[in-house]
């Protein structure tokens, strides 16, 4: 059974601090593709596709812009960790519950996923969504203590459905 993120890029992997990283380091906050990922936060998720192996599907408002090939060139071009397979289809952007489980219909496979976001509010996902929902703080990302619970979550996932 394949495991399968939902990654929203505004808060979970843009942050304040990532910014002022890149603003110190490098000078700059943007490139080709758009805001600078947080290094930290860059960490983080190859922590947890190294431990699961868990293929990538954005959904972040970045992929209405950008689109899959952009995102796939972007992904390459700063050598981040993971694959990305696809992007959620542009149904609502704020209720993203409904977008990710239109992806996860026309995938068709039983799959383990978790979905990582910033929003503040559960009510853009469904409600069977939650136990999959990895909220995080919009200033510092997916953080180590986020990077753990969500490889404890696909772990339980497998067990489960043995």
């Amino acid at each position: 059974m394949k495991n399968i993120l939902f990654l929203d890029f505004d808060g979970v992997l843009v942050t304040d601090r990532g910014q002022k990283y890149h603003l110190e380091t490098n000078g700059t906050l943007r490139d080709d593709h758009g805001a600078l990922f947080d290094p930290e936060c860059v960490g983080c998720l190859k922590e947890i596709i190294d431990a699961t192996d868990a293929d990538i599907v954005v959904s972040s408002t970045w992929k209405m812009e950008m689109g899959l090939e952009g995102i796939r060139k972007m992904w390459s071009d700063r050598n981040l960790p993971g694959k990305v397979i696809g992007v959620t289809p542009d149904i609502d952007p704020i209720h993203r519950g409904d977008e990710i489980a239109a992806w996860l219909t026309s995938y068709g496979e039983d799959c383990c996923f978790a979905i990582i976001d910033d929003t503040p509010f559960t009510d853009f996902f469904r409600k069977e969504q939650h136990k999959h929902l990895f909220k995080v703080n919009e200033r510092i990302g997916i953080d180590e203590d986020t990077a753990k619970r969500v490889i404890a979550h696909y772990s339980e996932c497998k067990q489960y459905t043995k």
